[in-house]
């Protein structure tokens, strides 16, 4: 009998070892579901840079300000950059001015840091005056 008490208390301490286990994971979903619920904008001025043809690099100074309902640490970032721009701590909202010269779209993300999930985006697209015609004609002609 005294091996059925050992074992029935086994089995009990298994038990509470799994609800507490089940506890904790809902108690982590909880949180990830609530990091992601952050409400975030971002405005980036001027909208579009315009080169004089297209192929050719827009020069451009951006302003870029983000604003957050959550205080925390933040980074911005521009597509295909591994580097932050910038990076705030403990703050909800930043602002940050920058040239650039680019002959694509510059896009920026706002994340948290560590993260790599964008929070908020912006783009600065890029306009021709004038557009890159066709291939110039190179056809012979005898008559």
């Amino acid at each position: 009998m005294h091996s059925k008490q050992r074992t029935f208390q086994f089995h009990r301490l298994l038990k509470q070892i799994k609800n507490s286990s089940l506890l904790l994971m809902l108690f982590a979903i909880n949180s990830v579901a609530n990091a992601t619920d952050i409400q975030a904008s971002m405005n980036v001025s001027p909208e579009q840079c315009v080169a004089m043809r297209q192929g050719q690099s827009c020069y451009v100074s951006v302003q870029l300000s983000w604003q957050v309902d959550t205080p925390g640490n933040y980074c911005l970032y521009t597509e295909g950059e591994s580097r932050a721009l910038n990076c705030w701590e403990n703050t909800a909202k930043g602002e940050i001015k920058k040239s650039f010269d680019s002959k694509v779209n510059l896009e920026f993300s706002l994340r948290r840091q560590n993260e790599s999930s964008s929070l908020a985006s912006a783009v600065v697209k890029m306009a021709w005056v004038h557009k890159k015609k066709g291939q110039a004609r190179k056809s012979w002609r005898i008559f």
